[in-house]
């Protein structure tokens, strides 16, 4: 990256970190849709909006043609690497977890009125994909991290939380050998815990794909998406799909479950961990990151924008 560009980046960030402060201290304003992140990794970086941001959450502001959000790798021999167009994601031997806010501590999104959905797709390209297993080692998880101070700033598996939310407890063969090898699951643990390490923090909630199945290729694409849309019962509508290849034998595994009693109608984490590479793939080439959902509207924004405008040069004058 040239110097210019670095300096540039630097001003586009303390603006969104202001921003971020002014938003915090405005009233809660009715919201739209909006894209909240849609990252292609065309700038090659992995670690952009740095903590405490996170998340440029639905503005350019590195004007890099994304709209991104911070990754964390944890786990032994794990590797997360970034390069235009490209975040390659790799276990090892032991547990690997890769972990991304997409709102900033202060902003996460919240799903208030009837029809309010939040949608988050994954893409991605397997490497090697073991021939079978029994285990339900791919997992996904979109949740809410409670306690800001959870939050990792560096490379690290986030703390103990309660995390309420939603998980795919999946397994990943050539050969599915689970006979819930496409689970949703709910978080209701009622103590801080681990993210996604401990099953039991979860429960089954249904599945889409059964034993002996067509299950994930080499060198394959597909497509991760959950949708969550509060409904008029203010319970949650949630559709998880897997497309790709020719997984159980069409190319799509589905779950469709409406719970009438959410643990929480609000999200800031997503966390990918696929265990370890045998029970999974050697790496999961990741094209896109996207998340859509309410966001304040543009008026509040753009107040908050005034606000950001002050902040800044309040700064200033207490540098002069």
């Amino acid at each position: 990256m040239s110097m210019g560009l670095g300096h540039r980046k630097v001003r586009h960030l303390a603006v969104l970190a202001a921003v971020g402060a002014a938003a915090a201290l405005l009233p809660a304003s009715r919201a739209h849709a909006a894209t909240i992140v849609n990252d292609t990794w065309q700038d090659a970086e992995r670690t952009q909006p740095a903590a405490p941001i996170y998340s440029e959450y639905g503005t350019d502001a590195d004007t890099d043609g994304d709209i991104e959000s911070a990754w964390f790798n944890a786990g032994t021999g794990a590797t997360a690497t970034a390069s235009a167009g490209h975040l390659v994601l790799a276990p090892a031997a032991s547990s690997a977890s890769w972990t991304t806010y997409f709102t900033p501590a202060a902003t996460p999104v919240t799903l208030s009125n009837t029809g309010d959905a939040l949608h988050v797709r994954w893409a991605f390209k397997t490497g090697d994909v073991n021939t079978s297993n029994t285990s339900q080692n791919f997992r996904i998880a979109l949740v809410d991290t409670v306690t800001d101070a959870t939050r990792v700033s560096t490379d690290a598996a986030p703390g103990s939380d309660l995390y309420p939310g939603y998980s795919l407890f999946g397994n990943m063969g050539e050969t599915t050998g689970n006979g819930n090898s496409f689970q949703l699951r709910e978080r209701l643990a009622a103590t801080n815990s681990d993210l996604l390490g401990t099953s039991g923090n979860w429960t089954a909630l249904a599945n889409g794909l059964g034993n002996a199945a067509v299950g994930y290729a080499d060198n394959t694409n597909y497509q991760f998406d959950m949708t969550l849309t509060r409904n008029a019962s203010s319970g949650l509508d949630i559709l998880m799909t897997m497309t790709g290849g020719t997984i159980g034998g069409t190319g799509t595994v589905t779950v469709n479950f409406t719970d009438p009693t959410p643990s929480s109608f609000t999200y800031d984490t997503f966390q990918i961990r696929p265990s370890n590479s045998t029970s999974t793939a050697t790496s999961f080439d990741t094209t896109q990151f996207l998340v859509e959902g309410p966001v304040p509207e543009p008026s509040s924004l753009a107040l908050a924008g005034f606000a950001a405008v002050g902040l800044l040069r309040r700064a200033r004058r207490s540098r002069n």
